[in-house]
């Protein structure tokens, strides 16, 4: 089976991220990256993208669960970290995980906004539909999270794929 972590250790299956546009901080991305597509018929409900960037400490690998428009997010979820249990490891949480489903990812011109902030998200100011509640005493990892997003969600990542899918060509 194919391993799209053990393929971006493979220069055969993986191309170098160039400096300048690694702001997840992973190096090497594989040629490939799997998508799951969660069907009702012939109908997409859900996809399901693994991301993967730097933290504090570690990197974080994880999924991202999208509505069909690829636009709406169902859910952050991650199943690996060395980040620190009551700060950055608050990405475990689950109150900190149900900030997620219902952010928008994409504005008018498809550019990723989704983006974690330092303290709360007041939903009365601009953009708050691409904002989540920072982690207390995690600025990096909070960070770290916006950049992977943003990486995995832009144009070296899945961006291309999900353009894709909200046009009905796939």
């Amino acid at each position: 089976t194919y391993d799209a972590r053990k393929a971006a250790q493979d220069p055969a299956l993986s191309q170098p991220v160039p400096p300048d546009e690694d702001i997840a901080s992973i190096k090497t991305r594989a040629d490939y990256m799997p998508v799951y597509l969660v069907k009702d018929g012939d109908a997409i409900k859900t996809v399901i993208l693994p991301v993967s960037g730097y933290g504090l400490w570690s990197t974080l690998y994880g999924f991202l669960a999208l509505d069909s428009d690829g636009n709406t997010i169902q859910g952050l979820k991650f199943y690996e970290h060395a980040e620190t249990p009551g700060l950055g490891g608050e990405v475990d949480n689950p109150r900190w995980r149900n900030l997620w489903p219902g952010k928008k990812i994409y504005d008018a011109e498809q550019k990723p906004l989704i983006e974690v902030v330092k303290g709360s998200v007041d939903s009365q100011t601009a953009n708050a539909e691409y904002k989540v509640d920072g982690l207390a005493g995690a600025t990096l990892t909070s960070r770290g999270v916006t950049n992977m997003l943003h990486f995995w969600l832009g144009e070296q990542g899945y961006a291309p794929y999900l353009a894709r899918l909200r046009e009905g060509s796939l």
